[in-house]
């Protein structure tokens, strides 16, 4: 009932769990939040479909606190390539694509990037701790660990692309630092990555962002992304 996200566990050092039930079996996760206690868990999450409002009270009367919302978008590749905003952009020659001595220049710049996530506004986590996190998954994602390719302009931004298991494309992350936001970069850097996503005989594109973050969810849909769905998780530290 509780599953040992290992992974978690290691980069955080204090062992962290998500919690796996289904609304039927509600009455019992008092005594899996016990196991769990008992089993030095320190921090527990738990996805719940959006629909599911009895369930969200009963975890919240256990002491859950919503911690994330989630938005999925997605996105037909030929449709967005035929999108007139991705015409002519002045960034597009600027892009590359990052290697291993861009970590160091890329981890810095990522830093204090995403405060709208979950890790940045969860009292679990540190600011420290977040900041580490996305420097960890920056440098996971050149390193082909967390990506597949990586395109980047220097000191201005980046965006990581990745093909899953269903052939559809994953965008992980995209950033854009203050200074040159509002000026086409991060259109040049969607268009770069959905042009190698074709490349690469992917048709379906998908991004996830916070609902809260109105500037992306804007960005996205502006470009002619659609909302696919949304997730909820709820955590208890312990």
């Amino acid at each position: 009932m509780i599953d040992n996200l290992k992974w978690d566990s290691k980069f955080f050092k204090r062992k962290i769990g998500e919690l796996k039930i289904t609304p039927e079996f509600s009455h019992k996760i008092n005594a899996a939040i016990k196991k769990a206690k008992a089993d030095s868990f320190k921090y527990i999450i738990c996805k719940v479909h959006p629909h599911q409002t009895a369930f969200i009270r009963i975890l919240e009367s256990l002491g859950f606190y919503l911690s994330d919302i989630g938005v999925t978008l997605t996105v037909d590749i030929d449709k967005l390539l035929n999108k007139a905003v991705y015409k002519d952009s002045p960034m597009i020659k600027a892009i590359r694509v990052a290697n291993l001595k861009d970590i160091y220049m890329l981890k810095k710049m990522i830093k204090s990037f995403f405060l709208e996530s979950r890790f940045y506004n969860d009292p679990f986590f540190s600011k420290e701790e977040a900041d580490k996190l996305y420097q960890t998954w920056m440098e996971n994602s050149v390193k082909k660990k967390a990506a597949d390719i990586v395109f980047c302009i220097p000191d201005v931004g980046f965006i990581t692309c990745k093909k899953n298991v269903t052939n559809i494309g994953e965008i992980g992350l995209v950033g854009v630092k203050k200074d040159f936001r509002g000026k086409a970069v991060g259109t040049a850097l969607m268009k770069e990555a959905i042009t190698w996503f074709k490349s690469q005989d992917i048709n379906l594109v998908s991004v996830r962002t916070q609902l809260k973050n109105i500037d992306a969810m804007n960005f996205y849909l502006k470009l002619g992304c659609y909302v696919k769905g949304y997730d909820i998780v709820f955590a208890k530290i312990l």
